[in-house]
């Protein structure tokens, strides 16, 4: 399969799940055999991620498994072309300054759109923290007869980069669901600034909710109605309950919430200003999970829930179990080496 075709099938909403499939399957394989990195998820692959002080920026293996993870690749490249198509009709005859943070070995999200574009009209840079990545990028590109666009690569922590000029386009998908472990947070609130007016940075929102579910149920429901590959139905069933949301990340609000961050007692990593919340009364609550849900908007209409994506499955709260209704608790953004959400029990309500 051509990288044309694997573009257009990617591209044209009337595709179906299989063909998608073939589409990054093809596209992962062909990434593979000319750069040698091939997708690994286990524990051997995980090992080789570096440790930066915002966050964790995993390794090429595990980078290019992202691929697979369908939905979430189709969404995403969906959104960075209308994001692409919006601001060319935005900035007319301007080429477009873009930045790739954490690109990975196939920059995946940029790389088959590229050949939309006559050379000279995108303005690309790819950032990722590991040289290997880098080095891959720049093989696949000629090997796509990709050469003649301006794209250049640079090593380093996108968590502390400056461009040297504003840019019309960030694209940084560097994070894990409930915004654990990765730098997404970081990445945001330094690059999003550096944006010109009427520049977009995809993801456009993340936010992560707390929730009461029987996750056992929804896992189920998920299995039997879209084989795995969809969330259809199950943000509307029953046992669902919105607690609060407990953390809303975009272009607009990234910068001050870093700037409103405070140290944990005790402790020398700042975290986002916590948010309080009441445990509701709910039916056969005692047998509910507490569980943190990631809902992710890349741009306008194009978006992942909960389910859709290995990033939006729920995160379930083992220090809120079993549910009491009426106790309350402190939800704190922790951030640092390792970002992570914690809980601390304030008691019953009034």
């Amino acid at each position: 399969m051509s990288i044309r075709t694997i573009r257009e099938t990617i591209l044209d909403e009337a595709s179906s799940p299989a063909a998608l499939r073939d589409a990054l399957d093809a596209f992962c394989r062909l990434c593979a055999e000319v750069t040698g990195i091939w997708p690994d998820r286990s524990f051997d692959a995980w090992a080789g991620d570096a440790l930066l002080k915002s966050g964790v920026a995993i390794n090429p293996r595990a980078a290019a498994h992202c691929v697979v993870d369908y939905q979430r690749s189709v969404i995403y490249k969906r959104g960075v072309q209308a994001a692409l198509n919006a601001l060319s009709s935005r900035f007319p005859e301007t080429p477009l300054q873009v930045l790739y943070a954490g690109c990975g070995p196939y920059a995946t999200l940029l790389l088959p759109l590229l050949g939309n574009y006559s050379p000279g009209a995108l303005i690309v840079q790819l950032l990722d923290f590991h040289q290997r990545s880098l080095d891959s990028v720049k093989l696949l590109l000629d090997h796509f007869g990709l050469s003649a666009h301006d794209v250049q690569t640079i090593k380093a922590d996108a968590c502390c980069y400056q461009h040297p000029q504003s840019l019309h386009l960030v694209i940084a998908e560097v994070m894990q669901k409930s915004l654990e472990q990765e730098p997404q947070f970081a990445v945001t609130a330094n690059l999003a600034p550096q944006l010109c007016p009427g520049g977009v940075f995809i993801p456009q929102r993340i936010e992560v909710s707390l929730c009461v579910a029987d996750l056992q149920q929804e896992e189920m429901f998920f299995r039997q109605t879209t084989g795995g590959q969809g969330s259809t139905g199950l943000a509307n069933k029953p046992e669902r309950h919105l607690v609060d949301k407990v953390l809303t990340l975009s272009r607009g609000c990234a910068k001050a919430q870093l700037q409103h961050a405070r140290a944990r007692p005790g402790g020398s990593q700042l975290a986002l200003e916590p948010v309080t919340v009441a445990m509701p009364s709910v039916p056969r609550g005692a047998q509910l999970d507490a569980a943190l849900f990631t809902q992710i908007r890349v741009f306008e209409g194009y978006e992942l829930e909960a389910y859709d994506s290995e990033i939006t499955l729920p995160l379930k709260c083992h220090e809120l179990s079993p549910i009491v209704a009426g106790a309350r608790y402190t939800v704190t953004y922790q951030l640092g080496s390792y970002p992570t959400f914690n809980f601390e029990n304030l008691g019953q309500g009034a």
